[in-house]
């Protein structure tokens, strides 16, 4: 009888407990040393398991690939590999005993028990089991089957095997919903010819490829200090040290390579130059030494791509880690991260990588192929103020203290012209106007968009300012509005007007002078009547209702006559 839990587990690496095997101590300390794979197709995935310590060679440093894998020896391996030692049991206490007994074995007999406690042997297997007689594939599938706990049909329908596999009728009907349910995950697959010889005795390398092929699927729950990805940016060596530099999209780390480690290559063994610029897979030993390195992909020649600043407002950490961006028309953007993105962020999170950026960081991303390829972390700066007049393309804050020694003229690309300092005279100088500022994202201060600027708002800018010595290079980024004050009325007498350049002023009694909008709003209100008017129709000393904007610039002007 067969007792099926609802939730699959996932295996296990051990702890590493020496095994004794057809009377072979079995030594993990020699996975690298193994001198009868090379050249053998199994090589890189022996290298692999023997890596984690899931499979090992024998004390003469071999590994005898083509030996046949007893049926005790499989019960033992697969376990292990599920967790299970000669000092743990894991018995489901809800389940039936089962009706056959354990029987006795020479070695591991502590195994044997735990296998049948936990319905890990069909009953057929059970019953004819023979410790040193050769595993068959079929036994072997039904076996992972039951460690992983993976749902069978309870019935297969006639012909459904053969639609799989040819040759399904050369075992037992017991084992077939096992065959189809580890083919169907991926695990096992059969041969090129439609057949999957489920009687065919299974090696001690088609073992490992088996552990290598759980690895992949992550069946095999490999503790992160013992299994690491990334792209390798060098190989150094100081005498017999050898160093590895990896880049990941969590920071950066020096590995130091074991004496013995090797490297892979579509499953041959490479020299270790040639992972340079590769992504690769790095199993670590117990000493945290890279022991068994798989290339898996070259890092591709980038084109220039799209280039976008915004702020980050999440980054997604994982097997498709994502950063989420805020541009700076305010859009939200989620752009895959490419395996091998780099951070530039000034050494800052060298080690740390992606998972050290935080929410509202501002950034420039560069993106290829629909891929992050680089994130460059920016440095800006920020001014608040009040924006004094918005003249074409460039914003001017009032009131800034910055000075500049000498003056120029400079054009905005929209034509006007304008005085310019020709350099920032004062240490730590702020800048004084902004060219370009409706490229910027505008926010008010919940961070939500706005449609513009207007004169008079109160505004907290964060600018790049690539060259602080020179001016006119400032790039605006962001350009908070903090508050929009309403317009003030004012009532007085005029003093005198003027027009110079084009532009209108008005000074009142007391000696206080406004600046006038160049479409000013000029009325003129007699006995309750109020018709429009023009800005020469204003006399010294006539009554004006002035309203006025938050830079203080007159936008309205009414003037009051007697009849």
């Amino acid at each position: 009888m067969f007792f099926t839990k609802k939730k699959a587990f996932k295996l296990l690496v051990a702890s590493f407990i020496p095994l004794f095997l057809a009377g072979l101590l079995i030594m993990p300390a020699q996975a690298a040393q193994l001198q009868d794979t090379k050249g053998h197709w199994s090589d890189q995935v022996v290298c692999r398991a023997a890596a984690l310590e899931l499979i090992s060679g024998y004390p003469d440093n071999t590994f005898k690939p083509e030996k046949e894998l007893s049926q005790m020896e499989a019960l033992v391996l697969f376990m292990r590999s599920a967790g299970y030692s000669d000092s743990k049991k894991t018995v489901d206490k809800q389940g039936e005993q089962s009706a056959l007994k354990a029987p006795q074995v020479s070695w591991g007999q502590s195994y044997m028990d735990m296998a049948v406690q936990n319905y890990l042997l069909t009953d057929s297997w059970l019953a004819d089991f023979d410790a040193s007689a050769p595993a068959t594939r079929s036994q072997v599938v039904a076996l992972i089957c039951r460690l992983l706990q993976l749902p069978v049909p309870d019935e297969v329908s006639e012909g459904s095997g053969e639609a799989a596999f040819t040759d399904l009728n050369q075992t037992g009907a017991e084992y077939i919903p096992y065959i189809l349910a580890l083919n169907e995950a991926g695990i096992i697959n059969g041969y090129e010819d439609g057949t999957f010889k489920p009687q065919k005795i299974l090696k001690r390398s088609e073992a490992a490829a088996i552990l290598s092929s759980l690895i992949d699927q992550n069946w095999v729950n490999v503790p992160s200090e013992r299994r690491v990805e990334g792209w390798v940016q060098n190989i150094t060596s100081q005498g017999s040290k050898n160093e590895m530099d990896l880049l990941s999209l969590n920071g950066a780390q020096k590995i130091k390579l074991d004496a013995t480690s090797r490297f892979f290559k579509e499953n041959e063994e490479c020299q270790a130059g040639d992972a340079i610029n590769y992504r690769v897979e790095v199993l670590l030993n117990s000493k945290k030494q890279a022991i068994c390195i798989s290339l898996l992909e070259k890092i591709a020649e980038t084109s220039t791509g799209d280039k976008v600043r915004g702020s980050v407002k999440s980054v997604i950490m994982g097997k498709d880690s994502v950063l989420v961006l805020s541009d700076l028309n305010t859009e939200e953007r989620r752009i895959p991260i490419a395996w091998s993105a780099v951070l530039d962020d000034g050494g800052k999170g060298k080690t740390k990588g992606f998972s050290t950026l935080k929410a509202g960081t501002f950034v420039e991303a560069y993106i290829d192929g629909g891929q992050l390829t680089k994130l460059s972390v920016l440095t800006p700066e920020n001014i608040s103020g009040t924006v004094q007049s918005l003249s074409g393309r460039r914003l001017s804050l009032a009131g800034n203290a910055s000075k500049s020694s000498t003056s120029s003229k400079s054009t905005v690309d929209d034509g006007s012209s304008t005085s310019t300092k020709s350099s920032k005279s004062t240490k730590n100088a702020k800048p004084e106007w902004f060219n370009y500022w409706d490229r910027a994202r505008i926010v008010d201060k919940d961070g939500k968009t706005m449609g513009t600027v207007v004169r008079g708002d109160k505004v907290k800018i964060t600018y790049l300012d690539p060259i602080p010595a020179e001016i006119e290079d400032e790039i605006t980024l962001e350009i908070m509005i903090s508050s929009r004050p309403e317009w003030k009325k004012v009532k007085a007498e005029v003093e005198s007007t003027k027009t110079q350049d084009g532009k209108y002023y008005i000074v009142v009694k007391k000696n206080k002078s406004y600046d006038v909008d160049d479409n000013v709003s000029v009325y003129q209100t007699i006995d309750g009547s109020t018709a429009e008017s023009s800005f020469d129709a204003i006399l010294v000393d006539d009554k004006v209702e002035m309203e006025v904007d938050g830079a203080g610039v007159v936008m309205k002007i009414n003037i009051l006559k007697d009849s």
